[in-house]
């Protein structure tokens, strides 16, 4: 093994990991792998529980609470993806409706707010207290805000644990970074959002979370294999690949990881079928980065141990150097 093959593919690791982050690879809508176990925060006695990484919960003192009319469901998720920010009432009937509401939409929603202001606190409306000053859900201006606090939402956790470990791989630890990944995707219960379906709220909503789950997967792939385990992650990427044909992220990480095991051929492979799918699909090229990683596996004369300290020592690396045009 070159130094020079070494550092080719380590800073290509280095760079996947670090800024490739628009697609995802390793984990899939709805099946969460069975070793990452499930670890809310526990929330018993303490407030609310929020989860929406999956089929919408809402847990009090540890009991499930969660609405089970599909309306006041889906006006709980909306409220959740805008935690402690005002939302007009148009803009959640328009929501709610997917752009078709009915005549009698507004009072609709009143009573929807009704009634998930009993749920979270049953106590505010026993004592006959004004309900615009709810304090959890409260009216606020022609909308209302629902209060959400720390540790309380997992979409929060979820995006402070990819947070630090993007802090943690900008700073060089992919150990560090790997962990906070994992931790972060614990938290994936199955595809975000996945029992309101038939309540016909806007798909973006659920594609935006799904898109920033596999996002942190990739990061954590990126992550195993700048320490070593580019092996491991094969399968998974080659199933990702055929899941995700499309997502030229994933594919970048297969050549990758199978050059880092000295199967450059099979790299290459690769590559010739993820354009034969691009060219297909939209009659252009691929992107600049899976055109970078061709030709880093054409560098590479022996087979590869992209580590963790050979990431390391690339970090100081110039792109330039290492792919030069």
């Amino acid at each position: 093994m070159t130094g020079e093959s070494t550092a080719v593919v380590s800073q290509y690791a280095r760079t996947m990991v670090a800024g490739g982050s628009e697609g995802g690879a390793g984990w899939h809508p709805g099946t969460p792998p069975e070793s990452w176990e499930h670890t809310d925060a526990e929330a018993a006695g303490s407030g609310p529980r929020y989860l929406l990484l999956g089929p919408l919960e809402l847990r009090l003192e540890g009991r499930p609470c969660t609405p089970t009319a599909l309306k006041p469901r889906a006006l709980l998720a909306l409220l959740l993806l805008r935690a402690n920010q005002q939302s007009s009432a148009d803009a959640l009937i328009e929501d709610l409706w997917n752009g078709r509401p009915p005549r009698s939409a507004l009072a609709a929603l009143q009573m929807y707010v009704s009634g998930l202001r009993r749920i979270l606190d049953p106590g505010h409306s026993r004592d006959g207290l004004d309900a615009r000053h709810h304090p959890l859900l409260p009216t606020v201006g022609s909308g209302y805000l629902l209060r959400v606090g720390p540790g309380e939402l997992d979409l929060d956790e979820f995006r402070e644990q990819a947070a630090l470990g993007r802090s943690r791989l900008a700073a060089g630890d992919c150990q560090a970074a790997d962990h906070a990944f994992r931790r972060a995707l614990t938290l994936s219960r199955g595809t975000p959002l996945g029992d309101l379906t038939q309540a016909d709220l806007p798909g973006f909503y659920g594609v935006r979370l799904a898109e920033e789950q596999l996002a942190v997967v990739q990061d954590r792939i990126g992550a195993d294999i700048c320490q070593g385990r580019a092996r491991e992650v094969t399968g998974e990427l080659r199933e990702l690949c055929a899941r995700y044909p499309l997502r030229e992220a994933f594919h970048e990480q297969l050549m990758l990881a199978l050059t880092a095991t000295g199967r450059q051929t099979e790299a290459l492979e690769v590559y010739a079928e993820a354009r034969r799918t691009v060219v297909a699909a939209g009659g252009i090229e691929p992107g600049s980065a899976l055109r970078t990683a061709q030709q880093a596996v054409l560098r590479v004369r022996s087979p590869l141990n992209a580590g963790h300290e050979s990431c390391r020592s690339a970090l100081n690396a110039e792109q330039g150097r290492l792919f030069p045009r």
